[in-house]
Order: structure tokens, then sequence, then C-alpha cells
């Protein structure tokens, strides 16, 4: 397991003090390419986690969120000429007093609740004790917590308020990144105590994460058909034992299968 720092995205990555849903506003804080690109040398995983009560106001819509933070994707692999720095983004739509009947209810992904980040551990295989939880709301910090994380909340002479009780407060994203680093190089649950396993599972899916067909489960039902007919070769070539060319030639055909299917599962992880 691996752990992540998870961020805040409004005024801890971007400049926003309201509802944006239009990627040409979008303006990277200062300090922000060159501490993502420093936190993920240093081995930690990325993930922005936000509310974005504008769907619910109907101030925009859900695919103008997705396309907010690709643009925010790109500009911070641009700045900090590396590829694919940040790894997921989740955010919540909904709001109790939203003007859109779809989005009017409270949500467990909705900070200060902690449910965007417990859905990360489950999708990413997070160690949430390992982890931080950046942001420059009291509300990033209660979800932190409440995940089992350690907190930072950023503002210039910010003091704690109310349930709020962070491990450290900083002055801006760059002093964040650099209390996240004194704390230490990143300890891996056991599992992943080998290094080069952990380098080449992060390849793997941060290869996966840049080709994988967005919003379909084509892969997936093919990946799952194809596990289902991966055991009829090797029961084929059971039946020919005694003819070993015969029967590699099956168990090939039975390997051949099985990695298309990891291959199509792997492309609907997420």
């Amino acid at each position: 397991m691996e752990p992540v720092v998870f961020l805040d995205r409004d005024n801890t990555l971007i400049a926003n003090d309201g509802d944006l849903g239009d990627p040409a506003r979008v303006t990277l804080l200062d300090g922000v390419p060159e501490g993502l690109r420093r936190l993920r040398d240093a081995g930690y995983r990325l993930v922005v986690v936000t509310n974005q009560g504008g769907v619910a106001r109907g101030r925009y819509e859900e695919e103008d969120v997705d396309r907010v933070h690709r643009e925010i994707a790109g500009l911070v692999d641009l700045a900090a000429d590396r590829r694919g720095l940040v790894d997921r983004f989740y955010y919540c739509p909904f709001h109790p007093e939203a003007v859109i009947d779809a989005y009017r209810r409270e949500h467990p992904w909705r900070k200060p609740q902690p449910g965007m980040l417990l859905q990360a551990s489950r999708d990413l295989g997070i160690d949430l004790r390992s982890s931080w939880m950046v942001g420059d709301q009291p509300r990033d910090v209660q979800a932190g917590s409440a995940a089992g994380c350690r907190t930072i909340l950023i503002g210039p002479g910010r003091e704690a308020e109310g349930e709020a009780s962070p491990t450290a407060i900083a002055n801006d994203f760059t002093d964040a990144v650099d209390i996240v680093l004194a704390s230490g190089r990143p300890q891996r649950a056991r599992g992943e105590s080998s290094n080069e396993l952990a380098q080449l599972r992060r390849a793997i899916e941060d290869l996966n994460e840049t080709t994988r067909p967005r919003g379909t489960g084509t892969a997936r039902m093919i990946g799952a058909g194809l596990m289902i007919v991966a055991p009829l070769p090797f029961v084929a070539g059971l039946i020919f034992l005694d003819e070993p060319q015969t029967f590699f030639a099956w168990m090939l055909v039975t390997v051949v299968v099985m990695l298309a299917a990891i291959g199509c599962l792997l492309l609907e992880r997420r």
C-alpha cells in the first residue's frame, strides 16, 4: 500500500474564490507544479479531492468539472515537465441546498466527510496512516483527520478553528510541501516492501490512466468475457497431455487469453 498527499483544489492548487466551470479561467498558484513534482519524487501519489457545489447550484455541469480538471492536470504537467503528476481527481457535486433536485442531498463524499479519501484508498490501495491531506479550509482538515491522515492547513497566520486541529499550519503551498517532506520519506505498508515492485506497479497504473477509454464499460465487459473463456483452452490442453506440442500450444493460448483479460480489466480500473 502506498502513501498519498490528498490535495484540495480551489485556493490550494488554483486561484478561485467562487464556482469555476470554465477551463480558460484556471490559474495555478505559485509553487504548485514544483511542489507536486517534489512530492512525487519523494514517493507520494497525488490525489485531488474537491467539493463542487457549483454543479448543484446550476452554475455548470459535471462535464465542465472534468474539463477544468483536465486543464489543471495539463498545466501542472507542462510547468513541471513531467507527465501524469496528479494520479486522480475526485469531486462531490452534491449539496443539501441545491437548486437542482438530482443534487439536493448531503453526501458522504462532501467534505468535511471523508468519503472521497476513503474511496481513493479503496481504488488505489492507499496507506491512509502514512498519507497527508492539504487544504485551505477547516473542512479539508476535518476530512483528512476523519480518514486517518495527517493534515496541513494552508493560510498565512491561520489558526486551527473549532473542531479542525491540523497536524501543521503552512504559509503557502511550498511551505506545506516542505512540512510533508520534513516528516521523512513515506513508509509503505507491508506488502509493498519491494521498491522495484512499487515502481513497476506505479508505471503500469500511469500507463493505464493515459491509455484507457473514458466513460465506457466496454473493456471491462470484454475482460470479464475473456476470463470466462480462459479455462476452455486450458481444459483442451489437459486432453492432449500426452502430446507435448499440442499441450503447450493450448497452454500458450490460455496465457494469451488471460493476459488479454487482465489488460482489459486494468483499462477500466479507477
